[in-house]
């Protein structure tokens, strides 16, 4: 039997102290977490805004949301989807894939306004795109 899988997706606007050139090290040390919590995911930056998916066993999926809640580098956080993962994993070769938005159209703000299931199909579609850039 697969192990039991949860997945958490949310959006989040960068705080204006943060320097732009410290995202390069957020996504360096998540990597280096999610690598030994057995998460795998991708973050999106627009330059302001985040969007997040993370996926892995239930109790370090649900850690790293509360973590992600409470960081200080980022407000506005909206969690959009937080649930069991069916099937396998959409991001099994990445501890933490990251791409600059800005430059592929993906407007991370409207997915604030989407339903669960569809902000997540929206998102894992932008993430296809940017991965086969």
């Amino acid at each position: 039997m697969p192990p039991l899988l949860s997945c958490f997706l949310y959006t989040s606007q960068m705080t204006p102290d943060l320097d732009v050139h410290q995202i390069g090290q957020i996504v360096k040390q998540a990597r280096e977490l999610n690598a030994i919590q057995g998460i795998t995911g991708m973050l999106v930056f627009d330059g302001e805004r985040f969007a997040q998916y993370v996926e892995g066993p239930p109790e370090a999926v649900s850690q790293l949301a509360v973590k992600l809640a409470a960081d200080p580098r980022h407000c506005d956080f909206h969690p959009l989807l937080s649930q069991s993962l069916t099937g396998g994993r959409r991001f099994a070769h990445w501890a933490m894939g990251y791409s600059d938005a800005d430059m592929h159209d993906f407007d991370i703000q409207a997915l604030n306004d989407m339903a669960a299931d569809l902000a997540l199909e929206s998102f894992s579609a932008a993430a296809v795109a940017i991965d086969s850039l």
